[in-house]
């Protein structure tokens, strides 16, 4: 998926405006929660998302949606990742 793409069913989804932030290389973070659902688009890099139970590893143009309140952590590589964001 192209950003174009993403940004198009964010908005059919409900999510606001999308920002992107940067994941520095080898990023092990604690588990954690959001308050709000989060649509995620790799845009350089990769990244892992963690759950309780399974992980799944995301490459460029790859995305995900996360509900609210789901337990997780993101973990990246020896490269970093950047990720476009949207939030509702």
């Amino acid at each position: 998926m192209n950003r174009d793409q993403f940004e198009q069913r964010m908005q059919e989804k409900g999510y606001g405006n999308a920002e992107v932030k940067t994941y520095p290389p080898n990023t092990d973070g604690p588990m954690h929660t959001h308050d709000v659902s989060v649509m995620a688009l790799v845009l350089s890099g990769e990244i892992t998302l963690a759950l309780e139970e399974s992980s799944t590893t995301y490459a460029v143009g790859e995305w995900c949606e996360l509900a609210a309140g789901t337990l997780h952590t993101e973990r990246t590589g020896a490269s970093g990742a950047s990720i476009l964001l949207a939030y509702k």
